[in-house]
């Protein structure tokens, strides 16, 4: 049988019903908890553990996550959509990862002329370390 969401086989007996729609694991896990980049509790902890770990920058983090913060550290400030062109990564992949960029305030989103950008934590919208911050 196929996800109803992202039309992907399902094992048997690996489906899960929501909403009367007939879902794979990922699709189900994703309706019931998607990721959220604005968390103030995700942002507290990660921050804690990461200085408890010693961790700063890109320490800890996943080949993947490296790679977006690069991508965005050469680029930036850059759309989501061209993040995942150039990475090859589906919307929920995406979001996933840079909740944790986000809540490590390594990179984060903002409005410009009605558009959204995500750009490195503490940079101005011209690429450059902003002082201030």
């Amino acid at each position: 049988m196929l996800c109803t969401k992202c039309n992907n086989e399902i094992p048997e007996g690996e489906q899960c019903l929501h909403r009367n729609q007939l879902l794979c694991e990922d699709c189900y896990l994703e309706r019931l908890e998607p990721p959220r980049t604005c968390d103030v509790a995700a942002v507290h902890s990660a921050k804690l553990s990461r200085k408890m770990a010693g961790q700063e920058g890109t320490d800890g983090l996943t080949e993947l996550q490296k790679s977006i913060y690069d991508y965005i550290k050469a680029e930036g400030p850059v759309t989501a959509e061209q993040i995942m062109n150039k990475l090859s990564l589906t919307k929920l992949q995406l979001e996933r990862n840079f909740a944790i960029l986000r809540h490590c305030e390594l990179a984060h989103g903002f409005r410009e002329n009605g558009k959204i950008l995500i750009k490195l934590w503490g940079e101005d919208t011209l690429g450059k370390m902003n002082i201030a911050d």
